[in-house]
Parts: C-alpha cells; structure tokens; sequence
C-alpha cells in the first residue's frame, strides 16, 4: 500500500517513514520545506518521496495524497518557543483537519491519527490538548461520512522528551525539575515502538475504527526518571531535585489566561501552562507495548555525551 506520512520530519515521522519502508511500503514524505537539514535527508536516504506542504501557512495537501491508500499524521505544534506558524490551533487542529478531509477526498480508506494520551480528559483544562481533540472529532465524522478507517494512537510520552528534559538537565547542572512532588506516574515510550505498532494497524484491514493508548514497559514516577538520569550518569548523590509548586504554576496560568484577550501569546502560555499542570499532576500509565526502555535510551545518551568531550593527550617525557 501507498502511505502519505505529515510531519514526516519531527522525531515519530522519521521513525514512521522509517518502519514503513523496512516494510517495503511505498511513502510520500510530508515536509514544511526542502531546506536541508539531517531529518530531510534521511528521508531521501531511507527512499521516501519528500513533498513540501507548510502546514503553518494554510498550503494544501492535495500534491502529497495522489494514489495514497494510508494518511498518516504526525503533526504536533512545539509546547515551547511557539510562534505564528507553530500555533497550536493552526497545527495540532486546523492542518490535521485539512489533512484529513483532503486524505478522503483523495479516496483514502485509513487515516491515522497521532494524539495525546491524556488529551481527552486535559482538553477540558486547556487549550493545547482542545486543539488536537478538535481534530479527532472533525476527522472521526469525516471518516465516518466517507466509510473510512480511522484510527487514533496516544502514546504517554516519548523518551526524547524525558531525554531531552531530564537528561540535559541533569548532565549540564545536576539539576531535575519536577511539578509538585513528583509522585504521579507515567510509562514513556520510544518513537521506534510507536511506529511499529502503526505499521501492525496498516497490516491488520479487518480492524475497524480504534484508539490505542500505548505505554512503555516500564511504569515510574516523575521523580524515578530523574534519578534514573542521575544514576546513569555517575551522579547519584549530586542530584539536586526542585519542585515547582503546583499552586505557583496554577497562578501564572490563571494571570496568563486573564490577559490573553491583550496578547496571543499569553493566551498560548495560558494554556501550555494548564497542560503542564495536568500532566504533571495525574498518572499517565498505558497498556506497556514498547520493547526499548528508558535506562537504555539514557545509556546511549551518556555514550554520545562521552563521544563529544575532549580528550587530553597524556604528557611525555
């Protein structure tokens, strides 16, 4: 079967695209651009053919779902550094729903759809999981409309985002931050089990309409991740912990929501807040589908960190 993949280029699309071509499945790759970065290269490398739709710029989809059977999409806004072209409302609801719609227009029988895990019960809360909910419900009705397959994969969270968050603290200061104590759990997940249970969807047709929440295989809480950071780089006993007060955050989101009206992007950091705290103050615990663990991911990281430092030739004599 033919695939079109969006967001082909952030860390699940390249690892989709990936497990897709190991398959032998023809792809066309979606990109914002064709500027050259190591993500667009390793999708010409894996043989994907790569079509730029900016999604942030209302471009359609069309080029990019000729002859598809599956429409996959990837696409997230960023949670930090957001801008006009990385908004959530434009990326995580309108340019899914574009997608979508264009996917079956195109006569797509199969739209997958990556969300969040803890979307539906957060979206009451804020406006970052809405946007993506949004998109969910327009494309569940559309695919119900047209007699399509759609189905909604929600993993907890990504390794690269402990990995990025945890790790990188903790190597550059010794520091690991966490909101309020730290206690909730979670079972991340790595991008490779992701994409291999999508692959298992498109390879199973008789499957009707699903949502899948899909965990790690092993269940920790916030503050086990940063000590499993901490133990994987030597610095057990230096690791200093700093909670943020759940009530602090809660203010902030209240102060950025009341004058959002003044400024989007208050408005936006209203609602990464909102999102932040409930995250960080419920479980986030899946059926465990990965293979890869966290402590492993962790290992390598340390490996690649040791790679870049410098060594010191011995002195001779």
């Amino acid at each position: 079967m033919r695939v079109s993949v969006a967001g082909a280029t952030g860390y699940l699309g390249t690892r989709v695209v990936a497990a897709l071509r190991f398959r032998g499945m023809p792809v066309t790759a979606i990109v914002r651009n064709h500027v050259s970065s190591p993500a667009l290269r390793t999708l010409i490398t894996l043989g994907s053919t790569v079509v730029a739709v900016d999604a942030g710029r209302d471009e359609p989809y069309e080029s990019a779902l000729v002859d598809a059977d599956v429409a996959i999409s990837c696409m997230a806004s960023r949670n930090t550094g957001m801008d006009p072209a990385n908004d959530f409302w434009a990326i995580d609801r309108d340019a899914n729903i574009r997608f979508g719609v264009a996917a079956l227009a195109f006569g797509v029988r199969h739209v997958v759809l990556v969300a969040t895990f803890e979307g539906p019960a957060s979206r009451r809360y804020s406006e970052f999981s809405e946007a993506k909910e949004q998109a969910v419900d327009a494309i569940r009705l559309a695919c119900g409309a047209a007699g399509a397959r759609l189905t909604v994969i929600r993993p907890t969270a990504y390794f690269s985002d402990l990995t990025d968050r945890a790790f990188e603290s903790v190597a550059k200061s010794n520091r690991y931050t966490e909101i309020g104590d730290g206690s909730h759990r979670i079972n991340p997940i790595d991008g490779h089990d992701v994409a291999d249970l999508i692959c298992r969807q498109l390879e199973a047709p008789t499957l009707k309409d699903l949502e899948i929440p899909v965990g790690g295989p092993d269940i920790m809480t916030f503050r086990d991740i940063g000590r499993l950071a901490a133990a994987s780089l030597g610095r057990k006993e230096q690791l200093r912990i700093r909670r943020i007060p759940v009530g602090l955050l809660r203010a902030l989101a209240a102060l950025a929501g009341a004058t959002g009206r003044l400024s989007l992007r208050l408005r936006r950091s209203a609602a990464i807040l909102n999102w932040m705290i409930y995250v960080g103050t419920h479980d986030a615990v899946a059926p465990c589908m990965g293979e890869r663990r966290l402590r492993d991911a962790f290992a390598a990281k340390r490996l690649a960190l040791d790679s870049r430092r410098p060594t010191v030739a011995p002195l001779t004599p």
